[in-house]
């Protein structure tokens, strides 16, 4: 049984990856050839776990995954759901105290930065948060690499979560117009464009896929 199907026929029921987005990782990864891959919002770790088991059939690579320290009080939570599978040596959970931008904002200092050729950008939503972390990624985003935006038409106004005393308690500052906007599309449609990548939707799973354009090489071989 491949480390794929194992993640399938132990977590099939846990929310939120489902199996026919999970193949559709599956394929992305092998036709591109990704190794080094980013997740930003992991929930309880099941699209983690397919990430991991992709790498793990493929035989290379790793996976950078972070979520809110929140996500430690999950039952079952990440390490749990990885360990199961045998996929803890391909994931490294990342617990952010308050957002995943600072996180990413402290990769960026580091040298060298780390470089990823693959990132599913599936957490914040709201225009700030998703939109400043398309920038933070794309700063270590190898040339050709895949930013896949999860939830384009996700807004705060049509979200159930938001609903609730917690989520009211959040975007309590938010504005009507900025709760009814569509954060993640207007990042895929305004800044994944303006910074050149070639954008495709997937529409029956409500993403957006941004690749990051290779430099042609100039004269005397300068890009």
């Amino acid at each position: 049984m491949s480390a794929f199907e194992r993640v399938t026929e132990t977590w099939g029921d846990l929310k939120y990856m489902d199996l026919p987005r999970a193949e559709f990782l599956r394929d992305l990864i092998v036709q591109h050839d990704l190794s080094d891959l980013l997740e930003l919002g992991f929930y309880k770790g099941k699209s983690s776990a397919y990430l991991g088991a992709v790498l793990e059939d493929l035989g290379r690579g790793h996976l950078t995954t972070m979520d809110r320290s929140s996500a430690r009080g999950h039952q079952p939570g990440i390490s749990d759901v990885l360990a199961k599978v045998d996929l803890s040596h391909r994931v490294t959970p990342i617990f952010a105290h308050r957002s995943f931008t600072w996180e990413l904002g402290t990769m960026l200092e580091r040298t060298p930065r780390p470089q990823f050729d693959f990132c599913y950008l599936d957490g914040g939503h709201t225009w700030d948060v998703t939109g400043f972390g398309f920038l933070l990624v794309d700063m270590m985003l190898k040339p050709g690499g895949i930013i896949l935006l999860d939830d384009l038409d996700w807004s705060i106004a049509r979200s159930p979560q938001a609903k609730t005393p917690a989520g009211r308690a959040t975007y309590e500052a938010y504005s009507e117009d900025e709760k009814a906007a569509k954060g993640v599309r207007m990042t895929f449609e305004h800044i994944a464009d303006h910074l050149g990548y070639d954008i495709e939707e997937v529409p029956k799973f409500q993403w957006g896929i941004a690749r990051k354009r290779i430099p042609k090489k100039g004269l005397f071989g300068r890009k």
